[in-house]
């Protein structure tokens, strides 16, 4: 009996697995046609180049980073948007120290730090930062009081705000349940004149535990020439504070090799990491407040659907992950929720749903599966492989084939695992690098998403049942449905 259950649970799980590599296969073979990286750059210059037509050369401006390669007219204000929650000093010094690092002027950024004022005053903070500031870098605060009430003031400037404008420009957000800083925080960059963000001024989201890639600004500006939104892909930066960051990030770098090949959409926008400009942000939220239908779609789909496409940046922006199995399960809790809030939300369609979540939900069925699968391939494999018990354990060339495509199926991507963790991640030298990938290996990596299943699963369970739907970190922006008729992208 014991022997026909893990035969029907093997034969069950490797066709299972057999669909989801089949659609994993064809979403790794398609070819980027959006891709923003130092190829985009030169087109960018050489177009700049012969605009000018023999004008005197602009001078390169010096910084503490790389010269910057874009021109002088190319170059636009930067603001970069950081919530600051919890105690994450130390974190927020090595993502200020990242941007001044930056080959993009440091003179051209602008950072708004997004804090509580019940987590700590004006002063607190300004004397944090003070120290931390790197020479040439603006900073800003903005205190954020309530989901979508942002007031802000300049480092040590208790001024104020117009709070009914942030509360009519940030509304769109509350029907996410994004976090109060989050949300403010967008709601502020849309404040153009409060915050005196100018409309062709650019906006980024990073967290306050991010590394950014020396040239990412640089490339993610030339890349807005070409598109109207710039996302970059992500990974784990902690590597070496444990085996759950460690696998993490190998797991999170090949899931940006499954981010829209195509700018056209629809496609979504991850809750850090993209570039735009203000404008466009400004004309989604002016959208929804025209066409409050009652429900909610993404900022990505929003956008793809007013007809702004989307450039995928070919760097890795690296974020914290955390050590501890509890904290790190319910953020992976949480991201599983949202993804499925996602997926149910009204004003979606089938082929949206294909086009925008297919990898992620492949990933997440391929780790449920796992957690019987791989036991069941074990007990199969282990009789077969040692001779014992072979006539019972007796496999038809069928399933054999079955299984040997699921293998290498599997070998494949972990090839595309490895390209894409080594690409993502700045080793200190050869050795390390060999450490990790000895340490996140096709077997760990098994193993892994075995891990992942449970809070995958209990995401599941809350979005049946209506549990928890307050997201422990940022989400994706969303704004209401609407016809396909809008413009506003590129001509």
């Amino acid at each position: 009996m014991v022997l026909e259950v893990v035969l029907v649970a093997f034969v069950a799980t490797q066709l299972c697995y057999f669909v989801a590599n089949c659609g994993l296969l064809a979403l790794f073979l398609r070819r980027p046609m959006n891709r923003v990286d130092e190829r985009t750059l030169g087109t960018v210059l050489e177009r700049a180049e012969k605009r000018r037509d023999g004008e005197t050369r602009t001078e390169i401006e010096r910084g503490p980073g790389p010269d910057c390669r874009l021109p002088a007219d190319l170059r636009r204000r930067v603001h970069v948007f950081v919530p600051l929650v919890g105690e994450q000093w130390d974190a927020l010094e090595s993502t200020l120290a990242s941007l001044a690092a930056q080959s993009y002027p440091a003179s051209s950024l602008t950072v708004h730090v997004v804090y509580e004022p019940r987590d700590r005053t004006a002063l607190e903070l300004e004397g944090a930062i003070e120290p931390r500031r790197p020479p040439g870098l603006e900073i800003e605060t903005v205190a954020v009081d309530g989901e979508t009430n942002a007031v802000g003031a300049m480092a040590g400037d208790d001024s104020s705000r117009d709070e009914r404008d942030g509360q009519d420009r940030g509304s769109w957000l509350a029907p996410t349940g994004v976090p109060p800083a989050t949300a403010a925080m967008l709601a502020a960059a849309y404040e153009d004149d409060g915050r005196g963000v100018a409309g062709d001024d650019l906006v980024t989201v990073i967290d306050a535990d991010t590394w950014l890639p020396v040239d990412a600004l640089e490339l993610a500006v030339a890349g807005l020439e070409e598109y109207d939104i710039v996302q970059a892909k992500r990974s784990v930066r902690n590597v070496d504070f444990g085996i759950l960051p460690l696998l993490e990030s190998t797991a999170a770098a090949v899931r940006s090799d499954l981010l829209p090949t195509s700018s056209s959409g629809p496609y979504a926008i991850q809750e850090t990491g993209y570039v735009t400009e203000a404008r466009v942000l400004e004309d989604v939220a002016r959208w929804h407040r025209e066409r409050d239908e009652g429900g909610a779609l993404p900022l990505g789909l929003a956008a793809s659907r007013r007809g702004y496409d989307l450039g995928v940046l070919d760097r890795f922006v690296l974020e914290g992950c955390p050590p501890g199995l509890e904290a790190w399960f319910e953020r992976k809790r949480s991201s599983s929720r949202e993804l499925y809030r996602r997926v149910a939300a009204h004003g979606w369609t089938a082929i949206d749903d294909v086009r925008c979540w297919s990898g992620r939900l492949l990933l997440q069925s391929i780790a449920l599966v796992s957690v019987v699968g791989v036991p069941a391939a074990a007990l199969v494999a282990w009789p077969t492989l040692t001779g014992s018990g072979a006539e019972s354990w007796s496999v038809p060339l069928s399933l054999q084939l079955l299984v040997g495509f699921n293998v290498v199926l599997w070998g494949y991507y972990s090839v595309r695992a490895y390209r894409a963790a080594w690409r993502a991640y700045p080793f200190r030298n050869r050795l390390h690098r060999l450490a990790y990938s000895l340490l996140s290996n096709p077997f760990t990596q098994a193993l892994y998403a075995m891990a992942s299943a449970a809070p995958i699963a209990l995401a599941a369970v809350d979005l049946a049942t209506g549990g928890d739907s307050s997201p422990t970190e940022p989400t994706e922006p969303t704004a209401s449905p609407e016809s396909t008729d809008g413009s506003g992208g590129r001509g």
